[in-house]
């Protein structure tokens, strides 16, 4: 991500003036987001591990918002699609995956009342995926660097520990400005 790129997320993030949890918990951030936007935010974990699926989905009815998370994926890549997801909200994104497409399904909610869906994938082939990404990582970097506990892992799982200490050393860069 380009420094140009960043300081244009973090004005949209001030713009947006939701609250960022210290320490930092991605599922109060989604509450904080949902108190501003005055709708509620479901976060269901799913197994998406199936190929054709996306790790992670963005479902906007016209009450509610449902952000679908990889619940296999380690504890640190589901905050950070969880953060993905609601980065596309925050965005305003305009989905054009099709809910069948996604390959999932959901017995609460019909298809027809969908109004966007939007999912991530492991590689970022327009500007809405990249800027959700690029969105997603500088709030993970900016919390990073406010919370002064360590986030919990729920697993003692040795690739989420070492996916933490890279995140916990990326945060500690702090050559660029908030």
């Amino acid at each position: 991500m380009r420094a140009r790129e960043i300081r244009r997320y973090e004005q949209l993030l001030r713009r947006l003036d939701i609250t960022i949890p210290v320490p930092f918990d991605a599922r109060t951030f989604s509450e904080h987001i949902a108190d501003k936007r005055g709708r509620p935010i479901h976060i269901l974990p799913m197994d998406t591990s199936d190929a054709t699926a996306p790790c992670g989905l963005w479902l906007a009815t016209a009450k509610a918002d449902y952000v679908v998370v990889d619940n296999r994926a380690p504890a640190v890549l589901r905050e950070h699609i969880l953060l993905h997801e609601l980065a596309h909200l925050l965005c305003d994104h305009r989905g054009r995956l099709r809910l069948d497409a996604a390959d999932l399904s959901f017995d609460f909610l019909d298809p027809a009342m969908v109004e966007r869906v939007l999912g991530r994938t492991s590689h970022y082939p327009d500007a809405q995926e990249r800027e959700a990404e690029g969105v997603a990582s500088v709030i993970s970097r900016f919390a990073a660097r406010r919370s002064p506990v360590p986030r919990p892992r729920d697993d003692a799982d040795e690739r989420t520990a070492a996916l933490d200490r890279v995140s916990s050393a990326l945060a500690a860069d702090r050559s660029w400005k908030t």
